[in-house]
């Protein structure tokens, strides 16, 4: 069987959800039966440099997330020229009308892969999906990375859903152990180990919510006065979210953390995790805290109810309702019993559902459909 010759095609330069489902799939790849680049900005390739030690992919720096950015654009397209890839596989909005149109150009096929609704699609042009019907003419396949998605790219962008395949976001669960180094973390932030944590992780950006969350903990504090809580990532919000802990009297319980690589250990130091955000394709922040056995308090948004279920795995909430979200973070914290057991099975859901493994095997599977190694199955 000839090796599959894949592209990853990436716009955004901070390393986020979306990237860490890239950096999975470079990992994990078999390299004797596919051949891997990636084109991405360069801050991008630096924070990937460490995970990406000893694996055997091609890179290549470049912003090429608009057509107006001519010396970027010129960059990829040669970059595509010399690679010869099968597959470039294209992820987010941007990425895809970039990289489709030259990849066509060039003769590869495309898979782009849809994680979700994006925050800069408003107003009249941003907001129209007339782009996203033309540009998916170009599209071999799409992977929605869940149900919702799925369904949003039908009904909502008009996709032809024989296209569009569901592969869920995994993890690799194996490093998430209850147990291992919570207790560190705490020490290392100087907090108690009886003091009640909250935490969010991810991306300092809108998508997130983490403004509503600040808003939220006051009335938190109100009933737990002792209580943290923890952002961990970074982002172009930072600066205003600071200021709005400031502005609302609860600076010195909130704690910024920048980006962590530890993420187990993070998790595993919490009582609950937040995520408070406006959309989202598949979390894989709701994923990893339920492999630790810990309740998520989440937003109903998108594919975050395909992990989190309301009353069993932890509280679902409407997104900005700052009313609920502290309504739901207190009701956890009130109860560590029933938080345990929401946390257990969690992580009995998670195991049995989002593996890395399976991800890894069903997009490998798409790309040697896509690529002609293997028959092409219809979606229904």
């Amino acid at each position: 069987m000839k090796r599959v010759s894949v592209l990853f095609a990436l716009t955004q330069p901070v390393r986020g959800g979306v990237e860490e489902v890239v950096l999975a799939l470079a990992r994990r790849l078999d390299p004797s039966e596919f051949r891997l680049a990636l084109a991405a900005p360069a801050p991008l390739l630096e924070a990937f440099a460490p995970d990406l030690t000893g694996v055997a992919i091609e890179t290549e720096a470049v912003e090429a997330e608009s057509w107006r950015r001519r010396d970027e654009i010129a960059r990829l397209s040669k970059f595509i020229a010399r690679l010869k890839p099968d597959i470039v596989n294209a992820h987010l909005f941007r990425s895809t009308a970039v990289a489709a149109p030259l990849a066509r150009w060039h003769g590869a096929r495309v898979v782009e892969t849809y994680h979700g609704r994006e925050g800069w699609r408003r107003g009249l042009l941003g907001g129209s999906f007339l782009p996203d019907r033309l540009l998916s003419r170009l599209v071999d396949r799409v992977i929605a990375v869940s149900e919702a998605a799925r369904a949003f790219l039908i009904a909502g962008k008009g996709y032809d859903p024989r296209k569009i395949v569901v592969v869920p976001n995994g993890r690799d669960l194996s490093v998430f152990r209850p147990g291992a180094g919570g207790q560190a973390v705490r020490k290392e932030l100087g907090i108690d180990r009886a003091t009640p944590l909250v935490g969010v992780i991810g991306r300092l950006e809108e998508q997130k919510g983490h403004v509503y969350m600040l808003e939220a903990w006051p009335s938190v504090l109100a009933e737990f006065p002792d209580a943290r809580l923890l952002l961990v990532g970074d982002g172009s919000l930072r600066g205003a979210l600071e200021r709005r802990a400031q502005d609302l009297g609860i600076a010195a319980s909130v704690r910024f953390a920048g980006f962590r690589s530890d993420v187990p250990r993070v998790l595993d130091a919490l009582d609950v995790l937040a995520l408070p955000s406006l959309y989202e394709g598949m979390p894989l922040t709701a994923i990893e805290a339920s492999a630790m056995a810990k309740p998520v308090v989440a937003t109903a948004v998108d594919g975050t109810p395909e992990v989190i279920r309301e009353g069993r795995t932890g509280r679902l909430v409407p997104p900005r309702d700052v009313v609920a979200l502290s309504r739901a973070l207190r009701s956890v914290l009130r109860d560590p019993a029933a938080a345990q057991r929401m946390g257990s099975a969690g992580r009995d859901l998670v195991f049995n559902r989002f593996d890395l493994t399976r991800q890894v095997d069903a997009t490998a599977r798409v790309y040697r459909e896509t690529a002609g190694v293997l028959p092409q199955r219809v979606a229904a």
